[in-house]
């Protein structure tokens, strides 16, 4: 358990450490200096029991301070430290009398006073958030959620939960309460990946979240970057729910109108190369790289004049399902059958590698009005000499549109382990078109250069 005291003078620092150490052998306490340190520690430390606000602060004002950590911290214990002065004079009442669990402790400080309201917030925690929040759970009684879904919502009818062992799990978010983007984006900070959901849950999440992506596009459909916010989300939500579910008609019309929102962006800025200068690659993992595929593949139609309805609705299928199967996000990683890397995965993540191809491809063609987008997903790791797979596919035996995506995606992975780098668009550009300029892929990799320099 943590605590956060908020206080510019660091000898109280140890103070009140000491005092704490000695009763509350778990209790971690975090000192920062300022307001400002505190909220950058909220946004990836926690999750706190108890703020502790010291009220002779010379940064900030403490009542104007609180106001703002309340959106941060939820509802938590306060306790003011400070003279009776400071208190009077720079603590807002009602503030204070806002919740119970408020806390004053006046000094100097009187030890016993100290600890005892300390352990009345202590208590308050253990009873709404870890005795009840830790439940003993068997993992085939749960389904994992991608952590990026939850910024969709504040609010959810049903738990949440994070893994603490393989049969212990911990409630982050409880049903009809609010919940914080920064409690999410602290797990995120600290490499969780995934939270957790009962299965009977699960598909009502998936729901809820495509009825709430279709109200953003319409809400949002002049404004470039809300509405690319909003595909990456959605890529994230579809590759999600064909895994878990399958092809319904809510997850179609949901595809329909993540490919449809593309075109209009790509009108507005003409260029790849302008939509890459402000899309969001935050991460640039799997829904990232799906809608950036998806935004190159489009631009190499509109260079080779090939933008047909048909032709985007195909390479956006494509765009949004290729990487879909896989077992392991790390796996996108891997480029060919021969990447030495693949050694660090399971046999069993190796063989989803090697399969995934044709188990999206299998999904993409219980899509209708998406022709050929199976056989473009299929063939998205086939090579100009046949060295790909799983098909050993040489150039001539490729489609035009197989050929568009097949760069459109390398370039994007190529790009997201380099975006970094000085100079790396080129150097991408160059190492493709050492491998690629040849056969039917001569005219998209014109295609892709007029598209991305």
């Amino acid at each position: 358990m943590k605590a956060l005291y908020i206080c510019d003078e660091k000898e109280e620092w140890q103070h009140i450490r000491s005092i704490l150490n000695r009763f509350f052998s778990r209790l971690e306490l975090i000192c920062v200096l300022s307001g400002e340190d505190a909220i950058e520690y909220l946004s990836y430390e926690g999750p706190f029991v108890m703020i502790l606000i010291e009220a002779s602060l010379r940064s900030d004002h403490p009542s104007e301070l609180t106001k703002k950590l309340l959106p941060l911290t939820g509802e938590k214990p306060f306790i003011f430290v400070g003279a009776k002065v400071h208190i009077n004079d720079r603590v807002d009442e009602d503030l204070y009398m806002r919740s119970e669990m408020n806390e004053i402790v006046f000094r100097p400080i009187e030890t016993n006073a100290l600890i005892g309201k300390v352990q009345k917030c202590l208590d308050w925690a253990k009873n709404e958030e870890f005795e009840k929040s830790i439940e003993e759970l068997e993992k085939d009684e749960l389904l994992p959620m991608k952590l990026r879904s939850f910024y969709l919502f504040n609010k959810l009818p049903y738990d949440v939960f994070v893994e603490l062992t393989s049969t212990k799990y911990v409630k982050v978010i409880s049903a009809g309460k609010k919940y914080l983007h920064s409690d999410i984006n602290a797990y995120a900070k600290k490499r969780v990946k995934h939270l957790y959901l009962r299965k009977n849950e699960y598909l009502k999440f998936l729901e809820d979240s495509i009825e709430a992506l279709m109200i953003q596009y319409e809400s949002n459909k002049s404004n470039s970057n809300k509405v690319m916010a909003n595909q990456i989300r959605s890529a994230l939500v579809i590759q999600q729910y064909v895994r878990s579910v399958g092809v319904t008609e809510n997850i179609t019309k949901l595809v329909d109108r993540t490919i449809l929102a593309s075109r209009n962006v790509t009108l507005e800025h003409k260029r790849f190369k302008s939509i890459l200068k402000v899309f969001p690659t935050d991460k640039l993992d799997l829904a990232e790289q799906a809608i950036l595929t998806m935004y190159l593949a489009e631009s190499m139609l509109m260079v080779l004049s090939w933008a047909s309805e048909t032709s985007r609705k195909k390479l956006g299928l494509a765009s949004l399902l290729y990487d879909s199967m896989l077992e392991d996000d790390e796996l996108y990683k891997i480029h060919s059958l021969e990447d030495p890397n693949i050694e660090m995965f399971t046999e069993e993540q190796q063989e989803s590698y090697r399969d995934h191809p044709l188990r999206a491809a299998t999904i993409a063609a219980n899509f209708t009005g998406y022709p050929e987008a199976d056989f473009i997903i299929a063939q998205h790791h086939e090579k100009p000499k046949g060295e790909g797979f799983p098909n050993k596919l040489t150039t001539n035996k490729l489609s035009a549109h197989s050929c568009i995506f097949i760069l459109a995606n390398n370039f994007v992975i190529r790009y997201a382990e380099q975006k970094n780098r000085k100079g790396a668009i080129i150097d991408i550009f160059r190492d493709m078109k050492a491998i690629y300029n040849q056969g039917n892929f001569k005219d998209p990799i014109m295609a892709l250069q007029k598209s991305i320099i």
